[in-house]
């Protein structure tokens, strides 16, 4: 509905109807930001450097969320509105470009308009952006397996480790204020020990127990390095060596929401390290969480609800190495969307890694198609499916198959190629490249049989266990 209205009003406005700007006032009061923004658009191409119109439309953008394109209208609109360096401070912050962020909550806050109800806000945004800053000085290059969204109330099911790294286990309760929350308990590979979460007053902090004869011991809080008064200590997971920790926090030293941290057991302290926030991309702006590490596959996962809708979540799974790589940050717009992992390296079929660009957007985009499921069931598009595992194993067939239909138009291509040039050498590469492509379209298509076998089996049991 909001497409065909957006599309009328455009031809509406192109056809030079609009009587007045007080059409976007209007729309623009009764917080309708993108009608109005179609419309600020519009009068700005006749009045470029109008400071209200640039103004107004930049907030649209900003409320759309559309932060990175909001800046340029900011600045053109000037310093004249009280709320806009906060605005314009806050878009440089969601686009990651801290220092900036810094420069302008500084100058509103120094602002003889500046909005008290406000100031909370912006005190918070300049820890953040001051810790973050650092932080993007060390933004560390991960390789990316797969990534899938899925129910935030079952998230680590999907957690596929090896029995050698240890048994997770997830329970939500309600909790007044907080609403649902997780408690994460994580027991070692021996089964002697185990870090679980509980909440104590209004907080969740980490507790520690270990394996009697006849159960637990009693629970003890973890540490006072780890456990803060400022805020919940949640999903934690011991590695293999039995002293170093990864956890969630959203306390002080957090970017924003749950970030997560590392810390090490040191015996003659007899007491954890003060922990060390991880850095990006693994931490965001919002939730991150539950990273683990498993050494027998070199592989880790963890959790972040960044982009995603309420109640759900995406899992990373990434190639885990001792020696970390970093981003060089003389390439600030490469490191900004390597930082929110909007690029990243990824795993191939062939396990080479290329670079990828991650379309968020794409994560449960809706698709039409028809797939047979048997020889009753049809479905004509993604929303159909019932099953959230069978659905993300779609979503893979139908990638794979775009891929393999790329490389077969290459492959037709590469053995034109070869039929008419008569240069030895140029046979001999190009044999060997088709030859590399050949390898690769046959383990894709048996690939695509697995799945497509896994989808059915997945959906149809789950459609035959909830009748």
């Amino acid at each position: 509905m909001r497409v065909s209205f957006l599309f009328l009003l455009l031809i509406f406005l192109s056809a030079g109807f609009a009587q007045s700007p007080s059409e976007a006032d209007v729309l623009f009061g009764q917080k309708k930001y993108e009608e109005a923004s179609v419309i600020y658009a519009m009068l700005l191409e006749k009045r470029s450097v109008d400071p209200l119109y640039n103004y107004r439309y930049a907030r649209c953008l900003y409320e759309m969320q559309k932060y990175n394109e909001s800046i340029r209208y900011f600045l053109a609109g000037g310093n004249k509105y009280p709320l806009r360096d906060y605005y314009l401070a806050d878009s440089y912050f969601h686009s990651y470009r801290f220092s900036e962020a810094i420069e302008y909550f500084n100058t509103y806050l120094n602002s003889t308009g500046v909005n008290q109800s406000y100031t909370a806000d912006v005190l918070d945004k300049l820890r953040r952006a001051r810790l973050a800053t650092r932080l993007m000085n060390r933004v560390e290059d991960i390789a990316v397996i797969d990534s899938m969204v899925v129910s935030q109330q079952e998230f680590l099911k999907y957690y596929h480790l090896s029995r050698e790294t240890g048994k997770l286990q997830q329970k939500s309760i309600s909790v007044r204020k907080k609403g649902t929350i997780d408690l994460v308990s994580f027991v070692t590979q021996r089964g002697d020990r185990r870090i679980h979460s509980d909440t104590i007053g209004k907080q969740i902090n980490l507790f520690t127990s270990n394996k009697l004869l006849d159960g637990w011991s009693k629970s003890e809080p973890l540490s006072e390095n780890v456990n803060t008064n400022a805020g919940d200590e949640n999903y934690p997971f011991l590695r293999l060596d039995g002293i170093t920790l990864y956890f969630a926090s959203n306390g002080e030293n957090s970017i924003g929401g749950y970030d997560i941290f590392i810390t090490r057991f040191a015996s003659n302290k007899n007491d954890y390290l003060n922990p060390e926030n991880i850095g990006m991309p693994f931490n965001s702006l919002d939730n991150d969480y539950m990273l683990v590490i498993d050494e027998t596959s070199q592989s880790g996962w963890f959790a972040t609800d960044r982009h995603q809708k309420k109640g759900k979540v995406v899992i990373y799974q990434f190639r885990y190495q001792d020696e970390k790589i970093y981003i060089p940050i003389d390439d600030q717009e490469y490191l900004i969307n390597a930082a929110q992992l909007k690029i990243c390296r990824k795993d191939t079929i062939k396990d080479e890694i290329v670079m990828v660009q991650v379309k968020e957007t794409n994560y449960g985009e809706r698709h039409e198609m028809r797939y047979e499921l048997n020889d009753k069931i049809t479905y004509t598009n993604t929303d159909q499916f019932r099953n959230e595992k069978a659905l993300k194993l779609w979503n893979e067939w139908h990638r794979i198959t775009v891929d393999l239909e790329e490389k077969e138009e290459k492959l037709r291509q590469l053995r034109a190629d070869f039929e008419i040039t008569d240069d030895a050498e140029d046979k001999k590469l190009l044999t060997k490249d088709i030859i590399a492509l050949e390898e690769f379209i046959q383990k894709s298509r048996l690939l695509l049989l697995e799945k497509d076998k896994n989808i059915r089996e997945e959906e149809i049991n789950y459609i035959n266990n909830t009748r």
